[in-house]
């Protein structure tokens, strides 16, 4: 059993390109990709390498999941003694030739212990972020793309494989245009063309450290830090917005319109039970190709009207002045 991968380039190399010469000529050289969620399949799954002992290497593994799946990193000094015993939660697990463990934790028994302690759920349909940053070196200021040096890569993404977090890294050739002049709505389209639904914008500055911009359709936020705390503030950010309490369930409706078929109708349903926070979905009324769903969800409303939004399967449509549902055009 392999642990959580490191999410695929999107394009090809982007070379020796420049602060002021990346990005938004990449909208018109690009094929169109549909901004898809990632569904991260192997949430409750890690490799832990055995550096004392076999328990031990455990019980690390358990805490990386519980920080994955909580969205919380100081999630292990919430739980107490429920870590005592880590190998209670495994549902398989094996050593390889070189000693690293391989397991897979059983996701209910994990979920009822984070709730259990209080800790919200931060499901397996996440945003995928496009990152991009530029740095300096002996040879001077470079963006870091998918054909870059391993070196330059590899820690953000072994980062964002411990927090549960697609990474997308931009491809070179292209034609070179300012980023730095570019609008937030701009860098979000281009995030869209390449298949992710924010940015991850870093530009080093003095003594190696990173001024991180997040670039989301909830806003813009900032931060200094390193490399690997990038990644580390984008996966905060995201969890405070997607994670939510497995113990706290409210009712929200949701009405779907130009579900004009068979097909449409269960592609619908098929999707909106398939979300990790949707618990349950009943069909609450019919009226021509409108349709309007009684959803039970962990969190709220607007952790549900965000979940949707990493998706585009339903579009978002004006709801009834006089209603508090979420409304949504299916997207044929």
């Amino acid at each position: 059993m392999l642990g959580p991968q490191q999410e695929e380039s999107i394009s090809k190399r982007m070379v020796g390109m420049r602060w002021k010469n990346f990005a938004v000529g990449l909208l018109a050289l690009l094929a169109s990709v549909l901004a898809h969620a990632v569904t991260v399949t192997d949430l409750y799954e890690t490799t832990q390498p055995v550096q004392t002992t076999r328990d031990a290497a455990f019980g690390d593994a358990l805490k990386t999941v519980v920080v994955r799946v909580s969205g919380q990193r100081d999630a292990p000094s919430k739980l107490g003694a429920a870590l005592n015993n880590p190998r209670q939660y495994v549902q398989k697990f094996g050593f390889t030739s070189t000693g690293t463990l391989e397991v897979e934790f059983d996701s209910v028994s994990i979920e009822r212990m984070l709730s259990n302690a209080g800790l919200p759920i931060w499901g397996r349909e996440r945003p995928a972020v496009l990152v991009l940053l530029e740095v300096t070196d002996n040879n001077g200021s470079h963006w870091v793309d998918s054909q870059s040096p391993n070196s330059d890569r590899d820690s953000l993404n072994a980062v964002a494989r411990d927090r549960g977090l697609p990474l997308r890294w931009p491809a070179a050739d292209a034609q070179q245009t300012s980023v730095s002049g570019s609008s937030t709505a701009e860098l979000l389209q281009l995030a869209t063309r390449l298949g992710a639904n924010a940015v991850l914008y870093g530009r080093q500055i003095d003594g190696g450290q990173v001024r991180w911009q997040l670039i989301s359709n909830d806003g813009v936020t900032e931060s200094v830090g390193t490399r690997e705390e990038g990644v580390q503030f984008a996966a905060d950010a995201f969890a405070r917005l997607f994670a939510a309490s497995g113990s706290q369930l409210a009712s929200v409706t949701v009405e779907v319109s130009s579900i004009s078929n068979l097909d449409a109708y269960a592609t619908t349903l098929n999707y909106l039970e398939g979300m990790t926070l949707v618990r349950a979905v009943s069909v609450e009324q019919v009226s021509g190709d409108h349709m309007r769903f009684k959803l039970t969800v962990r969190g709220d409303a607007d952790t549900l009207r965000r979940a949707i939004g990493l998706d585009d399967r339903l579009v978002p449509a004006a709801a009834p002045a006089t209603s508090d549902l979420l409304a949504y055009r299916f997207q044929h």
